[in-house]
């Protein structure tokens, strides 16, 4: 589908209420987003268009690297199908690296949909340190992930893991 990385988060934590914004740790967790960003020996890792839902949680969780990149970001519809998503990478197919800022419930339709089939995931409540990594090499989309900041469980890795 694509010749560049795709890169998918859930937004950081958020705070209550009615279209919440972030809490402190959730402002923490999008300048650690942006700082794993940081950390990449080629430019190319960089998002060159940052996605974002109607939620600013999501838009919030961008900010910092909105900032760096000096891009504005691209606001798409969050369902359940990631039907409006695909409309709007296909508007931009050209750039070579995004990051896309979801939700737990729409991250596996998304996943799915980019060309990782069949692949089920459940991300807690409390969970907010995966950081998903798509590349595509010959029309076949890889999978990886990692964590960043600090870790939401026990459990953390330093760098890519291959999930499929």
């Amino acid at each position: 589908m694509k010749k560049g990385i795709i890169y998918i988060v859930r937004h950081a934590e958020k705070d209550t209420g009615n279209n919440p914004g972030l809490t402190a740790e959730g402002h923490a967790r999008s300048g650690y987003l942006a700082a794993a960003f940081n950390k990449c020996k080629m430019k190319v890792c960089f998002p060159e268009r940052i996605y974002v839902t109607q939620f600013r949680r999501t838009q919030l969780t961008a900010d910092s690297i909105r900032l760096r990149s000096e891009n504005d970001t691209v606001h798409y519809q969050a369902d359940n199908t990631g039907d409006d998503l695909i409309r709007m990478l296909k508007k931009h197919i050209e750039d070579n690296n995004i990051l896309i800022i979801a939700h737990s419930n729409t991250i596996p339709a998304i996943i799915n949909r980019l060309g990782i089939k069949n692949y089920q995931l459940n991300i807690a409540d409390n969970e907010y340190d995966k950081l998903f990594m798509i590349t595509y090499r010959k029309r076949k989309a890889t999978l990886y992930n990692r964590k960043f900041g600090n870790p939401s469980d026990a459990g953390s890795n330093s760098g890519w893991e291959k999930v499929l």
